[in-house]
This record gives C-alpha cells, structure tokens and sequence, in this order.
C-alpha cells in the first residue's frame, strides 16, 4: 500500500521529486519563490542578506518553517556570477544588487578578453551561494528540497558588458561575443558542480534570453544552447536534476528542451507559440512539469489571500483538467517587499485544492 493509499503526509522533498517524477503524490508541490523576501522574517536589511551567507541561510530556514513551501530556490540576484568575474555591484539597503552601470567592467568590445577564469569555490559571491546549500542542507535537506540557481553565460554576460552594448556585439563581434560565453561557461559548470556537492538536490538555470521578447530563437541557440548544454549534463553527471527559470514572455519551449533537457521549467508566461495557459498546458503539459504560474506582483502586492486562494485554485484545476505536470509557483521571484502571508496562502491553496482526490 502506498503513502497516498495510506493518507500519509509526504515531506516536501518527496512531495517534489515524486512531481518531477510524475507519480502519485499527495498534493501538489506550493514553491512561491521567496528568495530575497526571506531577509524580511528575521529584520535585517537586503544588502546585508545578499552578502552574508549565515544571514542569508538563517533568513530563508525562518521563512520556510513561516510560509511552510516545499523548496528552496537559491536566487540571490542576478549579478552573483559578474561580480566574480570583476563586475562591480551596487548594493541597495532594501533592494537587488545589480551591475554599477557607469563602471563596466567591459566597456568596448576589444576587452572581452579580460574575462577570465575563476574558482567559484573561492570567490565571493558564488562560494556564498555555495554555502548557503551547505547550511539549508545541514539543516532541512533530508526534508525540503534545494534548487540550486545559476544564471545562464549569455545573461552573465550581459551584466558585465551592459545590455545594449552586448546586442550590438552579437551582431558586429560575435567571434569574440562567443569567445566570452566559452569561458564563462566552463566556470558555471565547476559551479554548478559545486551546489550538487553542496546538497542541491537540483539546480535551476536561467537563460534569460531564450524567449520572444528579446532574441530571436535561432540567435539565442547560436550564443547560449551548446553552452546551456554543456552546464545542464555537468547537472546530471554530478547527479541532481536540471530545472530552467525564464520570466521572459514567450519561452522558447522547443529549443530550451532540446539544449537542456530539464525535467521542469519555471514560467511566468505560456510557452512560445501558446496563446493562452490552456493551449500551454496542451501543448507542454505530457512533455516538461511547468513550475508556475502566479503573477508575482498580483501574488505579493495586490490580491488579499482569498484572492490568492482563487487564483492559485484556477491555476491547479486548469492544469489537471489537462493531466499536466504542474508544480504551484510564482512566475518569478517573490516580490522583496511583498506580503508573506499571500505566499503561505500559495501553499494553503496546494492543501486545499491541490490534493490528488480533489
């Protein structure tokens, strides 16, 4: 007789790998994305929470026994990676981290060179994130799961060189655009390697760029698919599972799928090609779990949790109406500065309405 026949509870880690599995669990996993929203449960400030990993662990192990979702996402912010690689960083009191715009560390695309390898085991920001792991999983890895976080090479990139300029590059220097990823790639992968050893029972990669709404599909797979590749099977090979976050509009599924094979992809948005949830769920539903996929700014600012609780029981009744993989998340991350209760209500709506003879 099984757990379920037996109406035992499972732990969050068996509850989500069981998902990502696609067996019966008791109720669907509830991971709202409290990442940076955690320093708010012990009072310390946001710049502090992204630069001390004691804090940073502490904080997100205090959130999680409050709010009670079946995983941690070790999201920081999206310049970890850059500043290892020499970027500098603005760090806000109550707020993300991110590249000091004045000063990057690439400025023209002759210095693309200057990107070098480094150890993520002992550099600043990434041996953090590492920690972190190794402390969620001292405490809590037997029970609630951990997904590791990496942005992807070309998003990395992007934070070093700045956005615009890094488009125009991909146009009239793509040789030494490529030439950068390479290197980039290869230190993501002895970091990616390092939150596996850490205690990431999976690791979430976020190749930002691969949706409609900033590249085209096939300039995407040129600079960033084999690269995300060799990350992904580095994932597997150290043995935990590939995940893929993008809250860009339009993710390209098809290609993602193809590079990176991940058992679950985190949206904000329907897939390429899909005009609404439904058709999403048709289309992707049999293929990949799709974690999502509640508004975060609705989810965290506005809704009140009655709402939250409606929102969340369309989004669980759409895709089991369609037999679709489906794990109950937010979109994105969970607004700093949102209510923390509407992320507990995320996870009351997945015992609710969530269970498998609902």
């Amino acid at each position: 007789m099984s757990l379920i026949q037996r109406n035992e509870e499972l732990t969050s880690l068996e509850r989500v790998g069981l998902t990502l599995q696609r067996k019966e669990v008791d109720r669907i996993p509830a991971i709202p994305l409290v990442c940076g929203a955690s320093y708010r449960v012990l009072g310390t400030r946001y710049d502090k929470w992204s630069q001390d990993a004691e804090i940073a662990t502490q904080s997100l192990l205090a959130a999680q026994e409050l709010i009670g979702q079946d995983a941690f996402l070790l999201l920081v912010d999206l310049s970890v990676e850059a500043a290892d690689f020499g970027q500098k960083l603005v760090f806000p009191k109550y707020s993300t981290a991110f590249p000091d715009f004045n000063n990057q560390y690439i400025q023209t695309s002759n210095e693309y060179e200057k990107i070098k390898k480094v150890n993520p085991r002992e550099t600043k920001r990434m041996k953090q994130v590492i920690d972190i792991i190794k402390g969620l999983s001292k405490e809590k890895g037997n029970e609630v799961a951990i997904m590791g976080f990496i942005y992807g090479p070309l998003g990395v990139l992007s934070q070093i060189r700045g956005h615009k300029d890094l488009f125009v590059d991909l146009i009239k220097h793509p040789e030494e655009v490529l030439a950068a990823v390479d290197v980039i790639t290869d230190v993501l992968v002895e970091y990616a390697i390092a939150q596996v050893e850490a205690g990431a029972h999976a690791v979430c990669v976020d190749p930002l760029y691969s949706s409609g709404t900033i590249l085209r599909n096939t300039t995407w797979e040129k600079f960033e698919g084999p690269y995300l590749k060799r990350i992904t099977d580095a994932i597997r090979t150290a043995g935990a599972g590939v995940a893929i976050h993008n809250c860009g509009d339009g993710v390209y599924f098809e290609e993602v799928i193809k590079w990176a094979n991940p058992v679950a992809i985190s949206v904000a948005y329907p897939a390429h090609g899909s005009k609404n949830w439904e058709e999403h769920a048709k289309n992707w539903g049999d293929k990949v779990i799709t974690i999502g996929c509640s508004d975060p700014a609705n989810t965290g600012l506005v809704f009140t949790a009655d709402e939250v609780l409606e929102d969340c029981k369309n989004q669980i009744e759409l895709f089991k109406k369609h037999n679709a993989g489906f794990i109950l998340s937010t979109g994105c991350e969970f607004p700093l500065n949102g209510n923390l209760l509407n992320a507990a209500a995320m996870v009351e709506a997945s015992r609710r309405y969530g269970r498998s003879n609902n």
